[in-house]
């Protein structure tokens, strides 16, 4: 089945309410369809087919939603990506994938000038004859909807590089299809809900697990052209969200907002997701006090999403510092270093599989047989699981310290740092040390500068084993972050080897 074909088994849902809410604006099924349907007319009388590539570089609009349905309905293969990247890396993504179309903001559409491939583009607000209303009011509409096997190709996702160079991560119409629909009847998706999304739809959270997984349950979408704290909260309060998805550092500017005695109303929620980064448990239990509600963490990667999460028709909260047990037709496993399985309570490296994993790295075989094992992604992350079921992921791989021998999990460290009342976010890498290989040192941001280095420091000799304690702690504004609001590790590095650099001149 085609992905597009969820938007169209769920006309039912939508007969007496919106399928989108956009700047606060209804947009009906019949309004949404339409527009697919003349945007698939024309992009199929430019000759767009099977296999063909096609770039979606916009922000999260109705002209988005419209464009990737009618983009997956024709055949192509849609290729979302993040308004947010610089010009270098866009071409970079062109030159790899070579679209045979893109479909862009206009204020983006000189990212691409220095591509070597060419291709044709349609343009949101861009005017003139290529302007994407002017290319959807003036073409004939047309209902095709290809057919495809669940193993055809569908979207192409690029990684953000937080590893190296960007990967295009290929997923298949199957793959995605049951992402969705397993997301929908885990979550108890139904039309009574409505579901906001805060996130860029260049990202498979948003737009398969968030958006997606919402219509195909029934439920409206109320969709953000970015986050903002107090545009979330006002959409919550004025559209009554039931279900919200975020990472970490969106719940903590959430929280930030609340205990600022701003305007909070977030009553209507039911049920609130985290992913993307290690959700601590000191997190959740602010959340609740501050939000009134429970976070569930959830678990996966682009090559395979999601894995894990709690059921929250069943479990009022989740496990502490547990990203809950496999999601229904989706399993993984702790391995040592020679893909061998761990005992219970060993930690190891988190592989993944399910009938969402991904088919390759597009045009990367290498890449492709060493992460993808017998139907087994190698996740990279560093878990374990328990008698119970549940997966702890404790760090990347890369991430581990090892001080004296001994390992420090910069999760722990943060979990500890996050119980004191006065750090706002932090993060914890290793430094490099003479005597020790390695030290621990933790960027914080403050909520107050009444609290200084001695206080957190002695504040983590009470939860930590010494080895684990923070050698260093460097109060920041601001923590680093990727365009999925990912803490980048690899930056505040950067940052900790070039001050160690000039105190040593």
């Amino acid at each position: 089945m085609n992905i597009a074909q969820i938007f169209w088994n769920s006309r039912s849902s939508f007969t007496h309410k919106p399928i989108l809410i956009v700047d606060d604006k209804n947009v009906s099924f019949d309004d949404l369809a339409d527009r697919v349907q003349r945007l698939t007319g024309a992009l199929r009388a430019r000759g767009i087919g099977t296999g063909d590539r096609v770039i979606l570089a916009m922000n999260n609009c109705t002209e988005w939603v419209v464009s990737i349905l009618a983009v997956l309905g024709a055949g192509a293969i849609c290729v979302p990506t993040n308004p947010g990247l610089r010009p270098p890396e866009m071409c970079n993504i062109a030159n790899h994938c070579e679209p045979k179309l893109a479909i862009v903001d206009a204020e983006l559409v000189s990212h691409f000038a220095e591509a070597k491939v060419k291709f044709d583009t349609i343009v949101r607000g861009g005017g003139g004859t290529s302007d994407w209303q002017a290319v959807v009011s003036g073409a004939t509409p047309d209902a095709f909807i290809a057919d495809v096997k669940d193993s055809d190709p569908a979207l192409i996702f690029y990684t953000s590089g937080t590893t190296g160079v960007p990967k295009g991560v290929l997923l298949s119409h199957g793959a995605e299809i049951f992402a969705a629909q397993m997301v929908a009847k885990h979550l108890a998706i139904t039309s009574s809900d409505r579901s906001i999304v805060m996130g860029s739809l260049a990202f498979i959270y948003p737009l398969v697990i968030n958006a997606l997984a919402s219509i195909a349950g029934g439920a409206s979408v109320v969709l953000q052209d970015r986050f903002h704290p107090e545009l979330v909260a006002n959409a919550i309060r004025s559209h009554r969200i039931t279900i919200m998805m975020g990472v970490p550092t969106m719940y903590v500017m959430l929280i930030s907002y609340a205990d600022k005695g701003q305007e909070c109303d977030l009553s209507s929620v039911r049920a609130a997701f985290s992913g993307g980064a290690s959700l601590p448990d000191a997190l959740v239990k602010r959340a609740k006090a501050s939000l009134g509600f429970n976070i569930f963490d959830l678990w996966g990667m682009t090559e395979c999403t999601p894995v894990t999460t709690f059921d929250p028709k069943r479990e009022k909260a989740g496990q502490p510092d547990s990203c809950g047990r496999a999601l229904p037709g989706c399993a993984f496993k702790i391995v040592d270093d020679d893909l061998k399985e761990c005992p219970v309570g060993t930690i190891g490296e988190v592989m993944l599989t399910g009938p969402l994993t991904m088919t390759e790295y597009y045009k990367n075989p290498s890449a492709t047989a060493e992460t993808l094992i017998d139907g087994w992604i190698r996740s990279g992350d560093l878990g374990m699981t328990d008698k119970d079921g549940f997966l702890y992921i404790v760090g990347r791989k890369k991430d581990l310290i090892i001080r004296g021998g001994a390992n420090v999990y910069p999760v722990d460290v943060e979990e500890a740092l996050y119980t004191h009342e006065g750090v706002a976010e932090c993060a914890v890498i290793g430094r490099p040390d003479e005597v020790f290989g390695e030290t621990v040192k933790a960027y914080v941001v403050r909520k107050t500068t009444a609290i200084d280095v001695g206080e957190l420091i002695e504040h983590c000799k009470t939860k930590l084993a010494d080895y684990k304690v923070p050698s260093e702690i460097e109060f920041i504004d601001e923590l680093p972050k990727g365009p999925t609001g990912k803490v980048l590790r690899r930056e505040l590095r950067e940052w900790s080897t070039k001050t160690r650099q000039l105190t040593q001149l």
